[in-house]
């Protein structure tokens, strides 16, 4: 099978790229962006042989997206292409053009191009605060900001196009993913779970932009990733919209799981308002990920230990891309 993963350069669809072409799949990547000279060095024997192809463009560009669509067959569309959550909030025009008319577009390409199969990377940022826990995909979806409202925008034309012209659209509402190599230009509310172990190992100081009592749901960089994988690859996934964690993580305990490893690292606490207004809302969130279990065998596979381990063991081997 072959596969076309826009946002294909960014964080995520890396460790999708690398998942796709494990398992012997061919991947067309498409971004606004170049990978990284290390993205490519990693992935330079796909690239040579023809498994990978990284394409440039930008998601807005209508004309460009129908022809690449066309061009790439019936393959499978994974849609990461993005602004972020401060992204977001900083530039809602910005976040309207790229994030809804942008997946509108690929929405309409695929159909023209054959009503392909189309993967959606949502999130929980659609549902609303005070939710009862845990958090399961029938209810109440009432973002409180832009990110959110525009991934439940995505959402809803998905299944628009499912009812109206059969798409196979299915989606995942992925909790704050995070893992190593994570870009600080990113946008993400976050990138505090990925920094917390990575700069511990690289033997960097780091101020922490939240609180120490911080809870935040997440999902482990390679969990989403076969998440996704998954999603993309099963012959069926009935209900369409899945909720996908690795758990609850509290900044005081990744910090003390780092210092376990790492016993002289060094973090101070020096919370930043505008995190704190973006991650303060969710110190009881549980999500619920018994739907994709059911569906899609989805089980995470990392505990808070191993995330961390893994992420130092990345970062200490100096293999970012």
């Amino acid at each position: 099978m072959s596969v076309l993963i826009t946002g294909g350069a960014g964080f995520l669809g890396t460790q999708l790229i690398d998942d796709f072409l494990r398992n012997g799949h061919k991947v067309t990547a498409f971004d606004f962006v170049e990978p990284r000279e290390a993205t490519r060095e990693r992935f330079r024997q796909a690239l040579d042989n023809g498994a990978l192809n990284y394409v440039q463009g930008d998601i807005s560009d209508r004309d460009f997206l129908f022809s690449l669509l066309g061009n790439t067959g019936g393959d499978p569309v994974i849609h990461l292409a993005g602004i972020l959550t401060t992204g977001c909030d900083k530039d809602p025009d910005l976040a309207m053009k790229v994030n809804v008319n942008g997946f509108r577009d690929v929405l309409e390409g695929a159909r023209l191009s054959g009503n392909r199969r189309v993967v959606l990377a949502s999130t929980i940022s659609v549902y609303g605060r005070g939710l009862p826990q845990p958090i399961n995909e029938s209810m109440a979806t009432e973002p409180d900001g832009w990110y959110g409202l525009s991934k439940l925008m995505c959402e809803q034309m998905g299944l628009l196009y499912s009812r109206r012209f059969g798409l196979d659209f299915r989606a995942v509402r992925l909790a704050a993913v995070t893992g190593p190599g994570r870009s600080a230009a990113s946008g993400s509310a976050s990138l505090y779970t990925s920094f917390i172990p990575e700069k511990a190992a690289l033997g960097e100081p780091y101020t922490i932009e939240v609180a120490e009592d911080t809870a935040y749901p997440v999902v482990y960089i390679k969990d989403a990733a076969a998440a996704l994988f998954s999603l993309a690859n099963t012959d069926s996934a009935p209900r369409r919209i899945y909720n996908i964690s690795s758990g609850r993580v509290v900044a005081s305990d990744l910090v003390a799981a780092v210092k376990e490893i790492i016993p002289d690292a060094r973090f101070t606490f020096q919370p930043d308002p505008l995190v704190m207004a973006v991650v303060g809302g969710f110190g009881n969130w549980e999500i619920d990920c018994r739907r994709a279990e059911e569906d899609l065998g989805f089980r995470a596979r990392f505990t808070v230990g191993e995330m961390v381990r893994d992420i130092i063991a990345f970062a200490r081997r100096g293999d970012a891309g």
